[in-house]
């Protein structure tokens, strides 16, 4: 027996192991097999039988040790040929993220085709500092689990992912970093590395012409265990993740000697390799089933195929599946973004009954619409084709435009991928640019004209007239620009009577992109009509509600019965009837050719009374009378049989035929015809003429279905006007009103909805209850004249749990109908589809074995361990912080708590660079804002030359070495590397060969990148490529050059070909984490995230903090003032400084007016004492 995980509960799905044999990728462990488990912390087995799995045959697996966490010292192994990670970091265009705290993820990757994983197309994915490749359900269901689960992958996990080496690591200090680079090659792109990784999927998977669409590839360095200060050793590994849209495939490479984790120093469950799709499908390592000291050196796992150690290959799909998201791409990539051919110089007829009288367009069945649809189409060499389908009420739902007529079916498969079988209605949206749906807004009918009975004639502009000319005769030649048409008409003497009628026609199209098209109907016996085509007969096969179809380039031809019709290249159409052996026709021709006619239909422009124009120009009357129009027809004779062909008989040629006015002489049979034709000349002519009853009455049914044909031609149904969308929420009515102009006119829902509800006057009530799939149709019929019109509306709902999150012009079809989601922008502390789900701190689950209370957090670390609760680590030697844990909630805004011995065990917060204070709740400082993953990049054009017969491969890396190389480390990529063309060296005779090169270099928000590529760029690509410059590099076997020496080049062979400047980029670099930030820009430091607070956002000398809310202001008083407001910019007078100058004050006063009395005393004493000769009275002066 095999051994396996530990657990047996995960069998309950199908899930896999990779193995070493490279031919069979995995085996599963599926329900029903024996399963041998090992049982935790023993020496025995035990044997479990599941009865509900299947089986596949297990491969060899490395055998296993008896327990599954022995921490024994392994045996030395002499290692095998290790297997060499793929080139990363700067110089190869890799992008470096790194946060230095404890947990982190990256920013979204959203492949354009989707990653299949599983049975389920993925639109998301992220990697964290865990060694893990996430696949979310939704763009904010973003965290990084740090630990993984003791079970191991059941491929029902909650969370889908990727795991190369799924464990605790730490890289808050300062050690270990991560690089990751997108390849996306949907269009065949040229990338070494792509092509690298299809030739080990085709070779290891027994896989055929594998390409990769998009790759991912991510590179741990270096990455140091949880406690990062506390741990020894690090360890190095790659992810490639690939997907060519139908198929998935993940690579892990481990560096030889560079898996260095102390497995002495890991207390929680072991590391974790493999995959879950969450869906079903799961894979593990081969070392899984091995000791746990085993699993930390997958560097040695030894691929006996290859004989190279630390590759493991996992396939990641359940089954190939067509992507259309990716056909459709492709396809838009090849197609203008606009049209080009005359899409807007052709539209469907209104209704489906209006369309049947316009024999331009055929019925058809192509099998897309559905069931109760109708088709027409009309094909045309020089303005392409038209579809339109019709519902079961005439009512036209939409039409498309071909180019081929006879590749319809391919044609429609676009449409298919971008809009019927897509989930992006954006697909859709670029699908219908290239390929704008065809309406009726701009349809005009044909202008039909008749010919029937003896010959009864109807021009182009309404003339009726009859003529009875025997012989061949011009009809109508028309012409414009593009194409020109002549039908002619062959009559023949009605039996013994003094009349004639048609016995055939014949038509001639030319246009400039066809060869002339002529085709002749001819009568035969029992009313029967044979029809050539270029002078070959025509056999017909039967098609659609079976008619008889045949095609031809430049012509269609069709018959039902005794009626043939030929459309010419879409332009136009003649339609003949055999009936009581005689022909009768009608001819549309195009709005084109208006005002550019001549024959016995008239002139065409209008006026009915100019119809009667001769060849000589001349004209006579529209009243004149029978005899004038006999002759005026006559003048229209053509001797010219090439068209018709040689006549069998030889008629007379001075052949004149009975009037009306003559034949109405039989009064008795007069009055007795007026009864049965109501009146009606023609069916009174016909029957007088011939002595048939039945002739005439005959003619008089022709006529009068000549009259409805005209009628419903111009005939249009109802229009609908209102809104094109309509949004709604969850839960709440919306109103919209549809108004229709004529008059009669009754909206009605197609399909019933409880969510709907529409009024008879187009007043629409949506109260929206559920996300089912629903297609709202509204019909409008207008039940005069029984037509009707169709509107679907875009109907968009939000499910966000609050209103302001909805995303309106972000939407996903559900199911197969027209019912749009719009998506959530969530908050912080939401998540989900539909922001549904509230953030807690139990998302992630917490250290093994430690409880987490939810809206507070993981608990305590197990006894001997400390940590947070989420992160725990062995106490370090000599130190006795007993078993202390960080606080619930201790450190705010994502920082990351541990107990520091450093600090006595108490709690310790590593923050983001913002924050300044020890809790992460106070920020301030400046910051580089995060690079996002759609940062547009600088794009240049090199022309090279070289005598060195250099490969595209060695070119690529030459010039990728030398850009890699300049002062400022930016160089992405060389997105195309090709050859222009050779010529002789003036000086050796060699040959020298010349390439163009569109190099990329990726703009970041630190230091002078910004600046350096904007202004200094190109000089510096010049200076790279001088002569004198030694770029000598040792060539490794097997790999590209790195050393073509190059020709010198100028500035005239550098060009820009996509540069961005400051405040076009400032739009894509964001200060999320605190409000009131702002981005400074400077050539030297780049892009800077600065709070207000290092701008003198308080005045006065007040102290600034950066709190959640904003800048905050501490006024601090000084001298004898309080400053105040909200940002100290107003000042006041202290209160006590108040009152000590007011005491002060008065104290002053009190000692001047005490020192004015005092001397205003002594004066007066002095004034009047006795020694003083000022002091005596006045009496006795006298």
């Amino acid at each position: 027996m095999r051994e396996f995980l530990p657990s047996p509960e995960i069998c309950d799905t199908v899930c896999y192991f990779q193995i070493i044999r490279p031919t069979a990728i995995f085996s599963p462990i599926c329900p029903g097999t024996t399963v041998t488990s090992l049982a935790i912390g023993s020496q025995s087995s035990t044997t479990t039988s599941l009865s509900s799995t299947t089986s596949r045959t297990l491969t060899t697996l490395p055998p296993a040790a008896s327990t599954a966490h022995s921490t024994a010292a392994p045996v030395p192994i002499k290692p095998e040929k290790g297997v060499s990670l793929f080139p990363y970091g700067p110089s190869v265009g890799d992008r470096e993220f790194v946060e230095r705290t404890t947990d982190f993820t990256s920013p979204l990757f959203r492949p354009q085709i989707g990653f299949l994983l599983g049975s389920s197309l993925r639109d998301y994915l992220y990697f964290t500092d865990n060694g893990q490749i996430i696949f979310p359900e939704s763009e904010y269901q973003i965290f990084s689990y740090p630990n993984p689960p003791l079970r191991g992958f059941t491929g029902r996990d909650p969370v889908a992912m990727v795991a190369p080496f799924w464990d605790d690591a730490d890289f808050s200090s300062g050690q270990g970093t991560i690089f990751y680079q997108e390849y996306d090659t949907l269009y065949r792109e040229h990338n070494l590395l792509v092509q690298q990784v299809e030739s080990w999927i085709n070779k290891f998977t027994d896989t055929r012409n594998y390409k990769a669409e998009w790759t991912l590839k991510v590179t741990w360095v270096n990455a140091p265990a949880y406690p990062a200060g506390r741990t020894f050793g690090t360890s190095t590994y790659q992810a490639i993740l690939s997907t060519d849209g139908s198929r998935s495939y993940a690579l892990f490479l481990y560096q030889s000697g560079g898996m260095q984790w102390d497995v002495t120093q890991r207390p929680g469950n072991p590391v974790l390799m493999g995959f879950s799709s969450g869906d079903g499908l799961c894979g593990h390592s081969a070392l899984s089933s091995g000791p746990t000291w085993k699993r930390y050196q997958p560097d040695r796992l030894l691929n006996t195929h290859t004989g190279l150690r630390g590759l493991q290959l996992y396939s990641l799909h359940q089954e190939e599946r067509p992507n259309y998201r990716l056909r459709c791409l492709q396809w838009l990539k090849t197609q203008p973004q606009w049209p080009t051919w005359g899409w807007n110089q052709v539209s469907c007829p209104c209704s489906w009954q209006q369309g049947l009288w316009d024999l331009r367009f055929q019925p058809s069945s192509i099998g897309w619409w559905g069931l109760g649809s109708r088709q027409l189409c009309s094909f045309s060499s020089w303005r392409g084709g038209v579809c339109c389908s019709y519902g079961p009420w005439g009512e036209l739902l939409q039409g498309w435009r071909v180019h081929d007529p006879w590749q319809f079916g391919r044609e429609l498969e676009p449409q298919n991928w971008c809009c019927r079988w897509s989930d992006r209605p954006m697909l859709c949206a670029l699908y219908q640019q290239r390929r704008p749906r065809v309406g009726c807004a701009g349809y005009r009918p044909p202008r039909p004209a008749w010919m029937f009975g003896d010959p009864h004639i109807t021009t182009l502009d309404g003339a009726n007239y009859t003529f009875n000319g025997l012989g061949d005769f011009q009809l109508v030649r028309a012409w414009d620009g593009n194409s020109s048409f002549l039908l002619l008409g062959r009559t023949a003497q009605t039996g013994s009577a003094r009349a004639t009628n048609f016995i055939a026609f014949a038509a001639s199209y030319e246009a400039r992109s066809l060869s002339p098209v002529t085709v002749r109907w001819l009568l035969e016996p029992n009313d029967t009509v044979r029809v050539q085509v270029n002078n070959q007969t025509v056999t017909f096969e039967t098609q659609h509600e079976g008619r008889e179809t045949f095609n031809s380039t430049g012509v269609t031809v069709t018959r039902a019965g005794s009626v043939v019709s030929a459309a010419f290249d879409g332009a136009v159409a003649v339609s003949v009837r055999a009936l009581s052996n005689i022909l009768h026709a009608s001819c549309g021709l195009p709005a084109e050719y208006r005002g550019r006619t001549e024959g016995l239909l008239g002139v065409w422009n209008g006026n009915p009374g100019d119809d009667f124009r001769m060849p000589n120009g001349s004209s006579i009357p529209g009243n004149s009378s029978e005899a004038s129009l006999f002759h005026y027809g006559m003048t229209w004779k053509t001797n010219d049989t090439g068209l018709l062909g040689e006549r069998g008989d030889h008629p007379p040629s001075n052949f004149t035929p009975d009037f009306l006015t003559s034949l109405q002489k039989n009064k008795t049979l007069n009055e007795m015809l007026l009864s049965k034709c109501h009146e009606d000349e023609r069916c009174i002519y016909d029957s007088l003429a011939t002595g048939n009853t039945d002739t005439g009455l005959n003619t008089r049914m022709l006529f009068a279905s000549q009259q409805r044909m005209n009628a419903t031609l111009n005939e249009y149904p109802p229009s609908i006007e209102g809104p094109q969308a309509v949004q709604a929420y969850l839960g709440q009515t919306t109103l919209v009103q549809y108004t229709s102009h004529p008059e009669h006119v009754t909206f009605t829902l197609r399909n019933s909805n409880s969510d709907f509800k529409l009024f008879e006057n187009g007043t629409l009530l949506w109260t929206p209850k559920s996300l089912e799939p629903f297609t709202l149709e509204i019909l409008a019929r207008n039940v005069k004249v029984n037509l009707s019109s169709v509107l679907q509306p875009r109907t968009v709902v939000c499910a966000c749990k609050d209103r302001s999150q909805c995303l309106y012009n972000q939407t996903g079809w559900m199911g197969n109908s027209s019912l749009e989601v719009a998506r959530c922008r969530c908050g912080s502390s939401t998540f989900g589809h539909y922001c549904e789900r509230s953030r807690d701190q139990c998302e992630a689950p917490c250290f093994a074995g430690v409880a987490c209370v939810p809206g507070r957090g993981c608990e305590a670390c197990p006894p001997h361990l400390t940590g947070d609760g989420r992160h725990c680590a062995a106490l370090a030697p000599g130190l006795h912080c007993g078993n202390r844990s960080c606080p619930a909630s201790y450190c705010y805004n994502r920082g990351h708590c541990h107990v520091s011995p450093e600090r006595d065990c108490q709690p310790a917060c590593t923050c983001h660079p913002a924050f300044s204070d020890s809790r992460c709740l106070v920020a301030g400082n400046p910051f580089t804002p995060a690079a996002p993953a759609g940062l547009p990049v600088r794009l240049i054009q090199l022309w090279l030359s070289e005598e060195e017969n250099a490969s595209v491969a060695d070119v690529n890396a030459s010039v990728a070495y030398r850009l890699g190389n300049l002062n400022v480390r930016a160089f992405l990529q060389n997105s195309e590397v090709l050859q222009i063309n050779s010529s002789a060296a003036p000086a050796s005779g060699s040959l020298r060969r010349h390439w163009r090169v569109f190099s990329k270099f990726q703009y970041l928000p630190q230091g002078p990148v910004i600046d350096f590529l904007n202004t200094k760029l190109l000089d510096a690509v010049v200076e790279a490529f001088l002569p004198q410059a030694s770029w000598w590099r040792k060539n490794r076997s097997g790999r590209p050059r790195t050393d073509v020496n190059f020709h010198s080049i100028s500035r005239e062979d550098v060009h820009s070909v996509l540069a961005l400047n400051v405040s076009t980029l400032k739009a894509y670099f964001k200060c999320n984490s605190y409000k009131d930030y702002r981005l400074v820009y400077s050539p030297q430091s780049g892009f800077t995230c600065v709070s207000p607070c290092s701008e003198g956002y308080c005045k006065h000398g007040g102290q600034c903090q950066h709190l959640p809310q904003g800048p905050r202001c501490s006024c601090v008083p000084f001298s004898i003032y309080t400053p105040w407001g909200e940002r100290c910019e107003h000042l006041g007078m202290k209160l006590s400084a108040f009152f000590g100058i007011l005491f002060g004050a008065l104290f002053i006063l009190l000692l001047l007016g005490a020192v004015g009395f005092a001397v205003l005393y002594f004066w007066r004493f002095w004034r009047y004492s006795p020694g003083n000769h000022y002091s005596h009275r006045l009496d006795s002066e006298g």
